[in-house]
């Protein structure tokens, strides 16, 4: 089967989409790139579209709640610039993700390029998990973003609100946190920002007092 969709404005003609055999719909990296904006919306993985379902209103909540407090945090020292479901062209040219959230420091903005899109590894990249993108948050998503040299990944579980924080290493991720509900979170990349997540979103938990 063929697809065939509207070209941009500026695009020479409309796009062509194939879809293979095993169901999987097939498309080259510069076409994929000059698909209209979604949606639907779509990730590209290896030659293949990925379809993204729109986030649960609870995962935008965390979203919002993260970029209220990293934001001002980052610009006020020049740190950085943080950015919600930008597209990022992987290395190699072979992937491109929307992250829930990207981060990068001053010295990579650069990699933010002239189509909007990152190109290139984040310095920090936030995947809130759900049924429909976890295996591939904590597998194949974890290795391309490891592969390209991500420095800091977070996953964060919404229901709980606990966060792992993972570090680059030359053999893998490495856990360098994990952070339960009610704890404070203090990322490696922030050392000066504490983070209450639940109490972000308006569910403060009730830490009990020690027996005495």
């Amino acid at each position: 089967m063929t697809i065939v969709a509207e070209p941009r404005a500026g695009d020479a003609g409309a796009t062509e989409i194939t879809e293979a055999a095993n169901g999987y719909v097939r498309i080259a990296l510069d076409k994929f790139l000059a698909l209209p904006k979604g949606p639907p919306y779509y990730e590209f993985e290896e030659g293949i579209l990925i379809p993204m379902p729109r986030p649960h209103a609870r995962h935008q909540l965390i979203v919002a709640a993260l970029i209220a407090v990293i934001w001002p945090h980052t610009m006020q020292r020049r740190l950085g610039r943080i950015w919600p479901e930008i597209e990022v062209v992987l290395p190699g040219r072979r992937r491109v993700y929307v992250p829930d959230l990207v981060y990068l420091t001053t010295a990579h903005l650069g990699r933010v390029q002239a189509d909007g899109r990152l190109h290139g590894a984040p310095d920090l990249v936030a995947a809130i998990l759900s049924p429909s993108t976890r295996m591939r948050d904590r597998s194949t998503k974890l290795q391309a973003y490891h592969q390209a040299g991500a420095r800091w990944y977070w996953l964060i579980e919404p229901e709980d609100l606990t966060i792992e924080e993972l570090e680059w290493t030359e053999r893998g991720y490495l856990v360098a946190q994990t952070v339960a509900p009610g704890q404070l979170f203090t990322p490696a990349i922030f050392p000066d920002l504490a983070l209450d997540l639940p109490t972000l979103i308006g569910e403060p938990v009730k830490v009990e007092a020690a027996d005495e």
